[in-house]
């Protein structure tokens, strides 16, 4: 079997290699630190399994990279191994093609069950993370830990970051459709839709969030 570890942490590359080389026999891993060092290796050697970090700097991760391996290669394995516990992150991985999302923080036989699944076939997703969201979303800790707003981005549309950026700024429903020339019902939608995306609650959640990502500066609003 040949791995490939796609992840911009060395010290994840490394340990994780030699989890997996004391785990499995006549194994063959590979690591790289960038999405397009992984292109070129998946263009030139015999991938049977990938390994991948969610968010890595630069063009090189992120939700655009997951779904453009998951698309350009169908039948391999895709296991996302990210920090994040967000379900509306999984969810999307999951959505795009991915055999599996695993945590960090998860112990590694919860990898290798991944691994196991994948290899047949099969999707894997981790019990706990199935549960509803917490009342403190989980993307909240991750914009607090640096994430920038490409996180959120990924996982919504434009139209509802534009809503996004308007709950922040403190605007009503009626005064965003006012805004963005829509119904207040249609509003009422894209706000829901928006809020279950990020794995939030309710509005105030959002513009704390909102705030976080700096939302409520630079308005390109017109009042």
């Amino acid at each position: 079997m040949h791995v490939l570890i796609v992840d911009d942490h060395a010290f994840v590359c490394v340990g994780l290699k030699a989890t997996l080389q004391d785990e499995y026999k006549n194994i063959d891993v590979t690591t790289t630190d960038h999405g397009d060092t992984a292109l070129v290796t998946l263009a030139r050697e015999n991938i049977d399994l990938v390994i991948v970090d969610l968010f890595m700097p630069g063009s090189g991760g992120g939700f655009n990279f997951i779904a453009m391996l998951c698309e350009s290669y169908p039948e391999l394995p895709i296991i996302v191994l990210s920090a994040s516990e967000n379900p509306a992150h999984i969810r999307k991985c999951l959505d795009y093609g991915a055999a599996g999302f695993v945590t960090k923080s998860a112990p590694k036989d919860a990898l290798f069950e991944a691994i196991s699944k994948a290899l047949k076939g099969e999707r894997y997703v981790p019990e706990s993370l199935r549960e509803s969201m917490p009342d403190v979303a989980k993307v909240m800790d991750e914009v607090d830990s640096g994430a920038d707003i490409d996180i959120i981005s990924g996982l919504v549309t434009k139209r509802q970051m534009d809503i996004l950026r308007r709950i922040t700024q403190g605007r009503s429903n009626k005064q965003i459709a006012r805004d963005l020339d829509l119904s207040e019902n249609t509003v009422k939608v894209h706000v829901s839709a928006m809020l279950r995306a990020l794995g939030l609650t309710n509005r105030t959640q959002a513009g704390i969030l909102g705030q976080k990502l700096g939302l409520d500066e630079n308005s390109e609003m017109a009042d």
